[in-house]
């Protein structure tokens, strides 16, 4: 986030008063701009400012400040998600590929599942998303890995051949999201509550990975990550 976002972030109101202003403004130049003439006539005077360039400029900015209003009050929507996302990459997956790394493994890899519903991530589904590893011959065992400045870790790994090919982690962090979906929710009107709802949850998800993303490049650790969903096609 650049200096100016994190201004803008803090300051929202500023941006929101702004926005009010300005319609303001372009609502009492459109009245100016129509009664022109008949205020000339009445009230003798002569206007020297030239109107409709007067008008352009200001729905300019309206637009603009528009713009970077819509883009706050989506980050806001969002902000659980990257909060989430920055605590999973600072507090796990980073600990864990560097304290690989310094336990000799060369390049380890560590593959996330992706869902694309929260549900997905109950011990139900991650116990059947396991037996489906199992069927694709993979040998599932838990080591319990100890972090330099934080707990130990049980990570799942997945073999073959007796060899680690992959760690693999389910980032059950998504499921604190659930209580934050209902409140949002009960803020919503009651229209198609169930789809407002499940599209919510996939955008969460969605922000989460792209923040993820995000910071993994900024830490270069992009060759250590990949994803797979319940296809497990990535793997």
């Amino acid at each position: 986030m650049t200096k100016l976002t994190k201004w803008f972030s803090t300051n929202i109101w500023i941006i929101k008063w702004s926005s009010y202003i300005l319609n303001t403004v372009s609502i009492l130049i459109v009245l100016l701009w129509l009664f022109r003439s008949i205020i000339e006539e009445n009230l003798k005077i002569e206007f020297i400012i030239d109107l409709e360039a007067l008008f352009a400029v200001t729905t300019g900015l309206l637009v603009i400040i528009n713009q970077i209003l819509r883009k706050l009050l989506k980050d806001a929507e969002y902000s659980p998600a990257y909060a989430l996302a920055v605590g999973y990459v600072n507090n796990f997956i980073a600990p864990v590929i560097t304290q690989l790394k310094e336990n000799g493994t060369k390049n380890p890899k560590l593959c996330i599942y992706r869902p694309s519903h929260f549900d997905e991530l109950t011990s139900d589904n991650v116990d059947r998303v396991k037996a489906d590893l199992i069927h694709k011959k993979y040998e599932l065992t838990e080591i319990n890995l100890k972090l330099k400045g934080a707990r130990a870790r049980d990570i799942l790994t997945l073999n073959k051949k007796a060899k680690v090919h992959t760690y693999f982690d389910f980032p059950n962090t998504l499921l604190s999201l659930y209580g934050y979906v209902d409140y949002k929710i009960e803020s919503k009107p009651n229209m198609n509550i169930e789809k407002i709802k499940n599209d919510l949850i996939a955008e969460l998800i969605e922000q989460f990975y792209i923040k993820i993303d995000e910071i993994i490049k900024s830490k270069n650790l992009q060759n250590n990550i990949s994803y797979c969903d319940k296809n497990l096609t990535a793997l």
